[in-house]
């Protein structure tokens, strides 16, 4: 039997009976994205992440503006960014090269930090190569961290994850 005509008006399960991101409304998943429900957070990143993939440009844009929009929860943030592998543009690179300038080092902030540069790795060079080699010369880094952003311009993966 159709899935079509079993469910009726769902433009979001295909006549094969899967579900397609690119068809699913958006609202739902924003309200999910901001809940402070931790499973439910996590199902709407997935989601907003799933849309992307799947041609539907407004999830990364509405992505960047949950990672502005959040207060300082690391682990949030953590998730948010880790939902960003994959959003190969230059507003999610400029942001997350934002995050290192803004985000000192520390015990609390350094797994969100190695998530920003890990995500940033996973993207042409291109688009981070300028970006990791004015942090590798930034002084106001520690020799750590330059050595670091210098690490992922020679081997183009931040293999080291703190």
């Amino acid at each position: 039997m159709d899935p079509k005509k079993l469910l009726g008006n769902v433009p979001w399960i295909t006549k094969e009976g899967y579900f397609d991101p690119a068809q699913f409304p958006i609202d739902s998943v924003l309200k999910q994205a901001l809940s402070d429900d931790d499973q439910e957070f996590r199902t709407g990143l997935n989601l907003l992440r799933s849309m992307y993939g799947h041609g539907r440009t407004e999830a990364g844009v509405f992505l960047l503006g949950v990672l502005v929009n959040c207060e300082g929860v690391w682990e949030k943030r953590i998730a948010i960014v880790e939902a960003m592998t994959g959003m190969h543009t230059k507003p999610c690179a400029d942001l997350l090269f934002g995050e290192l300038k803004r985000v000192k080092s520390s015990n609390t902030t350094r797994r969100y930090l190695g998530a920003v540069i890990k995500v940033l790795s996973s993207m042409p060079s291109e688009l981070i190569e300028e970006g990791f080699e004015t942090l590798a010369e930034d002084r106001s880094f520690s020799p750590k961290m330059r050595d670091k952003f210098r690490a992922v311009l020679e081997k183009g993966v931040f293999e080291d994850y703190w």
